[in-house]
Formats: structure tokens, sequence, C-alpha cells
């Protein structure tokens, strides 16, 4: 899959057109429509996404975290066969434009045969271009106008980002990821912290996650920590450390039966859902304490959930 930073011109596309955060089952029914389209018709499926959440621009104190990182959306638009991924820059200039400037802009960079988007997609200043507006313009310069209908998941609600955003913050890992279609992860590299974790008899790994990432609610998490072709089960803790404060917002993986060396490794950790909240314990001591029980918690959690099976987890099992 090609990734595409800029405008530039092209031959016969179909175009897939969103915000893709999370790039859930909604979307995924999105660019599977495309991608009938263009398989059907011989002509590449591009997604338009934008490199920047739109609020970041518009309102930034009400820019929501983001379910996937650039690196993460690009990796999920290639499972779902997209041929090419435009990460258009958004500006101050890009909200002004008006709609029928996208538009322009749209059918000037490619030969367009066909547009495929959901339901509720805006576009173009103050959101006035929607559905009706891509079909009244598909009508005038021929090309196909594909809108997808909403997704819901098995209680009627309709599959958003907003919605997977907010089970993420009621620490519902497995609900979040029902309505992803995906594992939820957090990636980043190991890094330096406190060395709290040694000079308790539990050694962490601190793994610095990027900082537009969604966190879930803050608390403690069963999970598999994978890392160059190995797996392990690991005890998460989201949060602010209380009894141990560092002054920020940390994750922190405590593997269990194994103390590999993974100071400066990329590590990608898959939770379950949350077994406990974050809270303030009145001794080192007590914390040690309730680390263990939250490691045995985790081993009922690879024992019983669908995710903790699939791998092997004894010492550093190959994935």
């Amino acid at each position: 899959m090609r990734v595409i930073r800029k405008q530039e011109p092209g031959g016969e596309r179909v175009l897939a057109l969103g915000t893709f955060d999370g790039v859930h089952r909604g979307h995924q029914k999105l660019l599977e429509t495309g991608k009938a389209y263009a398989t059907g018709h011989g002509i590449p499926l591009r997604a338009c996404s934008f490199d920047r959440h739109p609020l970041e621009v518009l309102c930034p104190e009400k820019a929501p975290k983001l379910l996937t990182t650039l690196a993460e959306k690009t990796e999920l638009m290639q499972q779902c066969q997209v041929d090419e991924l435009l990460l258009m820059p958004f500006t101050r200039e890009t909200a002004d434009r008006e709609p029928e400037d996208f538009l322009q802009q749209l059918r000037d960079s490619v030969i367009l045969r066909a547009v495929v988007a959901g339901w509720n997609y805006t576009f173009g200043k103050g959101g006035r271009g929607n559905a009706e507006m891509l079909r009244e313009d598909g009508r005038k310069h021929g090309y196909r106008v594909l809108i997808v209908p909403p997704v819901k998941d098995g209680t009627g609600e309709i599959i958003s980002s907003s919605l997977v955003r907010s089970r993420l913050q009621e620490g519902k890992i497995e609900d979040a990821e029902k309505l992803l279609g995906h594992h939820y992860s957090l990636r980043g590299r190991v890094t330096d912290g406190k060395h709290m974790g040694h000079r308790i008899g539990m050694p962490t790994a601190n793994v610095q996650t990027a900082p537009s990432k969604q966190l879930p609610a803050f608390g403690v998490y069963p999970g598999i920590a994978a890392i160059a072709g190995h797996r392990w089960a690991a005890a998460v803790n989201i949060g602010v450390q209380p009894t141990l404060p560092s002054g920020r917002v940390t994750v922190e993986a405590h593997i269990l039966d194994d103390e590999p060396d993974l100071y400066g490794k990329e590590i990608r950790l898959m939770l379950g859902n949350r077994i406990r909240t974050e809270r303030k314990f009145g001794s080192p001591e007590e914390l040690t304490c309730q680390i263990r029980k939250d490691m045995e918690d985790v081993r009922k959690w690879i024992r019983w959930s669908e995710i903790g099976q699939f791998a092997a987890l004894q010492g550093n099992g190959r994935e």
C-alpha cells in the first residue's frame, strides 16, 4: 500500500472518504464497499484522510485522543486491502475551504470513478458538505457515489470512534474490541523509569506510548506483552502511581514469571478488561502484596480469555 502525503495526479480511482480513527467496524464496512466496487471495475482504491484530527486545528481543547496512531492506521488500512492512503494536511486553510472547492480538488487529482463515504460524513467549511451534496456532485460530473449506512453493535448502538473511546474510558477493553473488530493495543519503547519496581521486588517495563494515543481508564489490566516474536503474560498499570508518584501518567507492565531485558525495545501491549481501579496504598509493602494479587488475577484471565489462550505463555513463548 502506498502512503501519499499530498495530493498528486493519478489515473482512475475509487475514493473512500473519512477520518478513519480506529478503523473500526463501521470504517471497515465502508472500505469493504469501496474495495468491492474498485475490484469489480479494475480500479485502485484510495482512502482519503487527514494527517491529524480536524479538532486539533478547529478547537484544540476539545480534540480527542486518537484510537490509532498514524502508523497503526496505516497498518489497519493495509489489512483492509486499501491500495493507497492519502493523508491530507489539515490546516486552518483546509477548514475554511468551501465544500465545492474540496470536491473540485478531489476531481482534479484523479479520474474519479466512485466515491464512498459514511452516512454522516461532512466536509468543507462549517461541515456544510454532506452525503446529498456528494450525490449531486456525482450526478453532475459522472461518478458513482456510494453512501454506507450506519453499522450497529448488538444493542443497536451505532458504532463510532466516540463510542469506542467511551468504552475504553470505562476500562471495558473487550467491549471496545468488539466495536473495533480488531485488538486494541498500546505500543511504545521501553524507557528508563524511577526503578521503584526493582526497589519493591517487582520490576516493571515502563512503556512510552504516543502522546496522542487514547489510554483506557486508569487502573490495572491483564495483558499480553509482545516483542520481537515473543509473548509474556503481564499485569499492566496505567495511571499516576499514587502510592509512589512519578508526577505523570505512566504505562507499566509487570511481566509474569520472567525478567526479560526489554529496555530500549519496542513493545506491544494487548489488554483485557480492567481488573481494578488505581488507588493509593498505605505502604510499599501493601502495594507489593496487591501486585501479587493482580498477577494471580492475570493468570486467571490467561486461562479463561481468548486472547490469553492465544499465546504460549510459559516464560518467553514464541508468537
